[in-house]
């Protein structure tokens, strides 16, 4: 996992500051990096994700506006490198909460951390609707999590009016619904309101993860 979380740290810094290509699935990508590494100890595991995340860490805090706008390759397609740095910081994440649990130690998401995480959460809606074939153009999605919330279109790209009356309405705990979308719960961690079949596709195709 630790190797993993470095070499997709690498991989990120990669594609900002030049060109990357995933070269196979994804799948496959992260198999191959497994090998990669098999036989280092864990300090030296460590290290090197230390010392990527912090290469990569350094690049994003020298960007200008620009920079964090400008469009890169990555798993799913192109992306903003402002959505590749939040990318990676659910990846991060997600994973050391993993390994928390493992080991029986607490682990909690700060107010900023969960803030960007719960905006990640939220906005691969649309998106996951296309990519898993169940894109619902023209529909308006809104979701609150705590204090925050995101109005949605039902497919990729879509941006609704403001004052669009939603079709759906979906209420839950930030935290819930982060875990729930990288898929480390199940179940729908939501109140519901609207068109119950679009909630259903929303509830299949949710995932903050790639």
């Amino acid at each position: 996992m630790v190797a993993h979380l470095a070499d997709a740290d690498r991989a990120a810094l990669v594609t900002i500051t030049g060109q990357w290509e995933l070269g196979g699935s994804l799948e496959e990508w992260t198999a191959a990096g497994v090998a990669a590494h098999r036989g280092e100890g864990p300090e030296a595991r460590l290290e090197g994700w230390e010392a990527a995340a912090d290469a990569l860490r350094w690049h994003l805090a020298a960007l200008d506006a620009d920079g964090w706008r400008a469009r890169v390759a990555w798993v799913a397609g192109t992306i903003s490198v402002r959505t590749l740095a939040t990318l990676r910081l659910n990846d991060a994440w997600h994973h050391g909460r993993d390994m928390a649990e493992a080991t029986g130690r607490p682990f909690e998401a700060d107010e900023a951390t969960l803030a960007f995480l719960a905006d990640l959460a939220a906005r691969t809606i649309p998106s996951g609707l296309t990519r898993r074939g169940r894109a619902r153009p023209g529909a308006v999605i809104l979701v609150r999590l705590g204090a925050g919330q995101w109005l949605l279109g039902g497919a990729a790209s879509e941006r609704p009016d403001p004052g669009a009356a939603p079709d759906l309405v979906l209420e839950a705990d930030p935290l819930a619904f982060v875990l729930r979308a990288a898929g480390r719960t199940t179940g729908d961690p939501w109140t519901a309101e609207g068109d119950k079949s679009l909630a259903a596709d929303v509830a299949a195709t949710l995932s903050s993860v790639t």
